[in-house]
């Protein structure tokens, strides 16, 4: 069991590793990838973390929470992986390692860890940690306005984005945050501003790096077109914003 989550980690490392070298790369593994990291994180918090749960109401608490957390933190742990990746890029750039196979492995693993910190967190909360909650509610909240933006986005799954894309859009290179959008526009949800507020937020702590900036343009330049869009369109961009990097780099 203690090899475990060392297995799973090197398994995301090569699923990233074997799709980083596939220059037609596609959405569907993208699709693949997140799901694997996120869903076998929980199967090795559940394994660990059952037998040390007192009652099975607790136990199937535990397995039910960890599964609604994956559908509310999906989205943001896309974005987020993303941005360990990007720095992932960085590092690799100031160690002047140019090697082709910088981006999705980090990416992937990122994913697992952090399903694995949130399986870890409701953990503690069932076993009757209280200023747990506190945590759980002050990320919780904004990642559930996120992921469910409006009405499209009440889906049972994190997200259907399993189809090919074609074509994906043109590489640009970021001119400006363009997330002000969504706060001052009066046609957006609060779950829409809430995307626009943490796209604000984070457009200047992406490093300058050359997947990085491909990505950070490419998604400015979707966002601008329409910053009306729903947690699953976002998705879709992203996903794209990736490949598309990929493929030009």
């Amino acid at each position: 069991m203690q090899l475990f989550p060392l297995i799973l980690i090197v398994l995301l490392a090569l699923f990233g590793i074997s799709l980083e070298m596939n220059p037609n790369a596609q959405v569907w593994q993208l699709f693949i990838g997140f799901h694997i990291a996120g869903l076998s994180a929980i199967t090795v918090v559940s394994v660990w973390g059952l037998k040390q749960l007192p009652t099975l109401f607790k136990r199937y608490a535990f397995i039910f929470l960890q599964l609604l957390a994956f559908r509310i933190a999906y989205f943001p742990i896309v974005v987020f992986s993303a941005t360990v990746a990007c720095y992932s890029e960085l590092l690799l750039f100031h160690l002047s390692v140019n090697q082709p196979i910088k981006i999705f492995p980090a990416m992937f693993v990122s994913a697992a860890i952090m399903f694995s910190i949130i399986g870890v967190v409701l953990f503690w909360a069932l076993k009757g940690k209280t200023v747990v909650y506190v945590l759980i509610i002050v990320l919780g909240a904004p990642a559930l306005l996120i992921s469910f933006a409006d009405i499209n986005d009440l889906t049972f799954f994190p997200d259907n984005n399993w189809a090919d894309i074609n074509p994906l859009p043109k590489i640009t290179q970021p001119q400006a945050n363009p997330y002000q959008l969504a706060l001052t526009s009066k046609n957006t949800s609060v779950g829409q501003q809430m995307i626009g507020l943490a796209g604000k937020l984070l457009y200047n702590f992406i490093p300058q790096v050359p997947w990085a900036q491909a990505v950070q343009g490419t998604l400015e330049q979707a966002y601008l077109k329409n910053p009306e869009e729903n947690s699953h369109d976002q998705l879709r961009s992203h996903y794209t914003a990736f490949l598309a990097a990929q493929r030009a780099l």
